[in-house]
């Protein structure tokens, strides 16, 4: 149970009573669970990233798209149409994750941009690889511009990273 500490006036709370607050509601929200059951959540800015699951008359359901990262209040959301994420393949479902935080985090409504940085998360995360990036190639298709850009854009980053020498 919470108290807050009142002035005839008004009720205020405290600063740590609000901090506590806002991180019993973080560890009880919803995180992403990628397709081996493990789970994460996409934080930025120092805070987690709402997700929810879309309505069925939401536009991203309505539209057939997987997801949507959409501004919510000094942050972000992810809208995730759960049904369409299912019917993806294992390494799509989980690089799904990485590029609508990377909307996010960037922040940037640039979807080249957002699977860009979401490969590099997704390999400094440890779940990409010459094998899980073969999938998602074959996924795209044979020679996609898209995909074949956004590789050259994670490697790209990937070198300037390396120290001179």
């Amino acid at each position: 149970m919470f108290f807050a500490v009142t002035t005839p006036r008004r009720r205020r709370c405290s600063p740590l009573l609000l901090c506590a607050a806002a991180l019993i509601a973080m560890r009880d929200a919803p995180a992403f669970t990628f397709t081996d059951g493990t789970t994460t959540r996409c934080t930025a800015r120092g805070g987690a990233v709402a997700e929810i699951a879309a309505p069925a008359d939401h536009p991203v359901v309505v539209r057939g798209r997987i997801a949507i990262t959409e501004p919510a209040g000094s942050g972000y959301r992810i809208i995730w149409n759960e049904a369409q994420l299912k019917t993806l393949p294992p390494e799509m479902h989980d690089f799904i994750f990485f590029h609508e935080c990377a909307h996010a985090l960037v922040p940037t409504p640039d979807e080249l941009t957002a699977n860009c940085v979401g490969l590099q998360i997704m390999r400094a995360a440890g779940r990409a690889g010459f094998a899980v990036e073969a999938k998602l190639a074959a996924f795209y298709g044979p020679g996609n511009e898209y995909w074949r850009r956004t590789v050259e854009c994670a490697n790209a980053a990937k070198e300037r990273a390396k120290p001179p020498g």
